[in-house]
């Protein structure tokens, strides 16, 4: 080692150039807030950096923090700004002119969020005295990588170190868990050193297997392990360890076992059995051991030593039950057979002769008397040629017997009802009063008839021994439903469809939300929603006419017919004037009051087709005006022709024609439903 005496010069950007610039001191600012509120930034870690105040008159220096970086720099006057990570140790400074000061050591911790102050001397004549020391590279390669190296019992590195070191004599070590240690000196002389260092490997690993039962717990110093047996230990320091394996119904096993470098020791170890082996067998029986239900049949199991009671259950048996006492070790057999319950049933009838079936199984002909029957709830069946079958439930007691007396028929009570009630009845031409009728019919063919108000309705029935029907309804041809609203409307089937006699009234959707209500004369012009109206002011109202919807009410999701109902289709309502062909519909009237709504004189008015043609007029777009109320019919199609138009039926009176056209969807028109099927 030897000390050389330095004399550096000022200069301008002229002349040879040397190196000038060198650290004057270096300070905390601890009462600066800059790096932290005032002007803070962050890494590429997302912490918050230190500043570095550089204190120089100088312009044009650049800097570099080593592998952790530098953030950025800003020049201030007469200072410069270097952004650093926390826990920066090393600066170099740049400058073309004057030169560079490299690997510039910084006396203390750089913290995040701080300010610190380093002043610069730089283009002075300064006389310092350097020391230039004698040295030489160290290089270590240590394996595997994680190993950790000491020099002179201090640790430098893991994995591979490298250093300049003073000459001389050296220790060195390198160790890591589970790996032979490696030490040793070395010396450092003029030229470079380098030592490459494997460690030998100081583990082994169990290999553990049990018998005469796997899937064991296994625990290795007192440390479970991941895997039940059959199984293989993680790396395992050379040496003694203590290998402990658990399973229920087994005793606890220990084993000391030796491992030695790189090396798998095997190690069986046998269980000891702390359980006794029980089988019991009670055919088509459920089994319990201690109350606890087992299984069906045959139940095997392990059980600790001790009493236990076993029982077998079977419905409409007594239980078989027996206490057995297990030691270790014992294998031990039981059979139990729960024992019947029987009681017996007598069966006569009136004829005799009739075929006995007890749930399915026939069992001869009355009378007869059936022994040793399980109790519980039979079904039996008595059946005879000519008469009707019987059913019954008979209930079988413990050593008691039961008694089933019936008397045959050759025939099935009937109830037989009609719309309305109070209608004479007539059975096969002989009157029976007037309806409800209770009664009975013999097996076969009859013909019911009601008169009621010159009206007649005939249907004929078939009474058959099982199967058939027995409850009978007939009616004069009109029938009700009802909307959602509660409004009752009376149908009739016209040749293979079935119609409403009123048009529709209804306020809401099938499904109970509203269908808006327009109570004024405001236009319905571009009104592309369903919308109904009752009419306001005229000589009658909806109570006689329903109510007039625009198209998009009729062909709305929710459905503005009953369940089971729909607007026609526009081949439906085809369908319906090719029926009624020549028939004078268009002066029909209100069947079921008589009142006459069309235009006088109305001399011609029938109801020959039974559809009654309500007049209810329509409301046109404009100014929501009511037309031809008493002496014109429209009636909504569900088919629409083009874009905001659809098919109508339209019946006058006047001209005494039927007509089919379209028009703009948001007319009001009435609507009447036909049945789905």
């Amino acid at each position: 080692m030897k000390k050389i005496l330095t004399i550096l010069f000022l200069f301008a950007i002229i002349g040879n150039l040397l190196a000038e610039i060198s650290v004057k001191s270096f300070r905390k600012l601890d009462n600066d807030l800059d790096a932290r509120v005032n002007y803070s930034e962050k890494d590429q870690n997302g912490d918050v950096c230190a500043i570095i105040k550089v204190v120089t008159t100088q312009t044009g220096f650049t800097f570099d923090g080593g592998q952790l970086g530098i953030v950025k720099t800003v020049q201030k006057p007469s200072e410069i700004w270097v952004y650093v990570p926390y826990g920066l140790t090393r600066l170099s400074i740049f400058h073309p002119q004057l030169g560079q000061l490299r690997d510039y050591m910084i006396p203390e911790l750089v913290e995040k969020a701080t300010v610190y102050e380093l002043v610069l001397i730089s283009g002075k004549v300064e006389t310092i005295v350097t020391e230039e020391i004698n040295s030489q590279w160290l290089l270590i390669h240590a394996e595997p990588e994680k190993a950790m190296i000491y020099i002179n019992d201090q640790f430098v590195k893991t994995g591979e170190y490298q250093a300049k070191l003073k000459p001389g004599i050296y220790d060195y070590r390198v160790e890591m868990p589970l790996y032979h240690t490696e030490a040793g000196k070395i010396e450092i002389t003029d030229t470079k050193k380098e030592l490459t260092v494997n460690l030998k490997p100081a583990y082994g690993n169990i290999a553990i297997t049990t018998t005469p039962e796997s899937e064991a717990t296994v625990l290795i110093d007192g440390k479970e392990q991941t895997k039940t047996t059959p199984c293989q230990s993680e790396n395992l320091a050379s040496g003694e360890h203590t290998v402990q394996v658990i399973k229920e119904m087994y005793q606890p096993a220990y084993q000391k076992v030796t491992i030695t470098d790189k090396k798998i020791t095997s190690v069986n170890v046998t269980l000891q059995p702390n359980f006794a082996e029980l089988t019991v067998t009670a055919p088509e029986a459920t089994i319990y051991v201690n109350n606890q239900q087992k299984t069906i049949g045959t139940w095997n199991g392990r059980l600790p030593a001790g009493v236990y009671s076993i029982e077998a259950r079977r419905e409409k048996y007594r239980s078989a039950k027996q206490d057995i006492e297990l030691t270790i070790g014992d294998n031990k057999k039981v059979d139990l057979q729960p024992t019947p319950i029987y009681g017996s049933l007598d069966i006569m009838t009136s004829p005799a002769g009739a075929i006995i079936s007890i749930d399915g199984k026939e069992y001869g002909t009355t009378p007869n008397t059936l022994n040793k029957l399980l109790i519980g709830d039979y079904m039996v069946q008595l059946s005879k040629a000519g008469y009707a079958t019987v059913n019954k439930t008979v209930t079988i007691v413990d050593g008691k017997s039961t008694e089933l007396n019936d008397r045959l028929t050759n025939g099935l009570a009937v109830t037989i009802n009609s719309t309305p009630t109070g209608a004479t009845l007539y059975i096969d031409g002989n009157a029976n009063g007037t309806t409800p009728y209770t009664g009975s019919l013999t097996f076969g063919n009859h013909i019911l008839r009601i008169e009621s108000n010159g009206k007649k309705a005939e249907k004929t029935v078939n009474i058959v021994l099982t199967g058939g029907e027995t409850n009978f309804n007939l009616s004069f041809g009109t029938k009700t439903i009802t909307d959602i609203d509660g409004n009752v409307y009376h149908t009739i089937k016209i040749g293979t469809q079935t119609w409403m006699v009123e048009n529709l009234k209804v306020t809401r959707y099938r499904n109970g939300e509203p269908i808006p209500n327009i109570t004024n004369n405001t236009s319905w012009t571009d009104l592309d929603t369903g919308a109904s109206c009752d009419y306001l002011n005229m000589p009658s109202n909806s109570e006689t006419y329903g109510k007039l919807y625009n198209w998009y009410a009729v062909n709305d999701s929710r459905k503005i017919a009953p369940a089971g109902w729909h607007v026609p289709t526009d081949a439906e309502w085809t369908i319906l004037m090719d029926y009624l062909g020549s028939k004078s519909i268009a002066g029909a009237k209100l069947k079921e009051t008589g009142t006459k709504h069309w235009t006088n004189p109305n001399t011609a008015a029938t109801n020959e087709s039974g559809f009654s043609a309500l007049p209810g007029g329509d409301r046109g777009i404009i100014n929501g005006t009511f037309y031809y109320l008493g002496s014109f019919g429209y009636w909504w199609s569900s088919t629409e022709i083009s874009l905001k138009h659809a098919w109508y039926r339209g019946m006058s009176y006047n001209y005494g024609n039927v007509f089919r056209s379209s028009t703009n969807e948001q007319d009001g028109f009435s609507v009447r439903c036909v049945r789905d099927f």
